[in-house]
């Protein structure tokens, strides 16, 4: 008789990561996104990306396995990285799993491909070089701002960041 776990019916990939940054438990969907057979007891960023890179060294952003375990808090951030010839974008979400005397475990990690949701599964996006335009699916050229609010349904406010302010001043 097969064991029954509910990790495995959860469509997102999700693997629970040890303090030795190890994954101890991975369900199907998280399985099946890695090249690598027996998943469990290898490094998470092995395990995830098939690399012996640390997610730090790679994307150089913060891991937020570290982070949920340095702050006992939900962490959050974006992989970027290349397959083949085209992007994937992945937001990893991590939740702390804090035991009985109040020290994280052990975290839950979670991964959310937004690939297709930002129009990044065709390759490259074609982006005009003099008004920074990009051609959508139709062929027609629109704004960033508007290609954005298509693919994900945010809004757009504009700012002026510290390096362009000072270009004004």
């Amino acid at each position: 008789m097969n064991e029954f776990k509910a990790i495995n019916y959860i469509q997102t990939a999700v693997a629970v990561i040890d303090k030795n940054m190890i994954v101890v438990d991975a369900n199907d969907a998280f399985n099946n996104r890695s090249n690598i057979k027996n998943i469990a007891g290898k490094k998470c960023h092995t395990a995830a990306y098939s690399t012996n890179v640390h997610c730090n060294s790679r994307t150089a952003q913060s891991c937020p396995v570290e982070e949920s375990f340095r702050t006992r808090q939900i962490a959050s951030t974006i992989h970027h990285f290349w397959i083949d010839d085209h992007a994937v974008v992945e937001e990893i979400t991590t939740t702390p799993i804090i035991d009985e005397k109040g020290e994280v475990s052990y975290v839950v990690e979670e991964f959310h491909d937004l690939t297709q949701l930002l129009g990044l599964d065709k390759g490259i996006l074609v982006m005009c070089s003099y008004c920074r335009k990009l051609r959508n699916d139709d062929g027609k050229w629109v704004s960033f701002e508007t290609y954005l609010q298509k693919h994900t349904g945010a809004n757009v406010s504009h700012g002026i960041c510290d390096e362009c302010n000072k270009d004004i001043e």
